[in-house]
């Protein structure tokens, strides 16, 4: 198996190990949430995320640059809605109506106050990173 191969099947444990998390941590979320929870946005986040891994199982069995490129491109995407759900949790759990800086969100939720959102983003990282550099390796491989 090559280096490139293995590399993405540890991006494939690290997706899969997030979305456990993430439902786990938006379990939790639903049963403490208010009437502004933000439903449109957590049904983004799950659905694009969700896309991303499907487009990295195919990657997997095809090998093919573009089709990793696409995984990374719908990840990032669905990225944009986790950041905007990390805010809105912060704000609803600090009774808040502006959440402040994304320094100060991201610290809220590195702090480990909540071990599930905190795996959830941390190891929701290292699948961000090792995709980027599977996405690159396969281009110049």
């Amino acid at each position: 198996m090559s280096p490139i191969a293995l590399l993405a099947g540890l991006v494939l444990v690290f997706l899969a190990t997030t979305a456990i998390l993430g439902v786990a941590s938006l379990a939790a979320w639903r049963r403490h949430r208010t009437a502004d929870f933000p439903t449109k946005k957590v049904t983004a986040h799950v659905t694009l995320q969700g896309m991303s891994i499907v487009l990295w199982i195919v990657f997997l069995v095809t090998m093919q640059p573009w089709i990793a490129w696409a995984a990374f491109a719908v990840i990032t995407a669905g990225q944009v809605f986790g950041d905007l759900l990390m805010f809105a949790s912060y704000r609803a759990r600090h009774r808040i109506a502006k959440a402040g800086s994304y320094g100060a969100v991201v610290k809220d939720v590195l702090g480990f106050r909540r071990p599930l959102p905190a795996l959830h983003a941390i190891i929701g990282a290292l699948g961000w990173f090792t995709m980027l550099t599977v996405c690159i390796l396969a281009t110049l491989a």
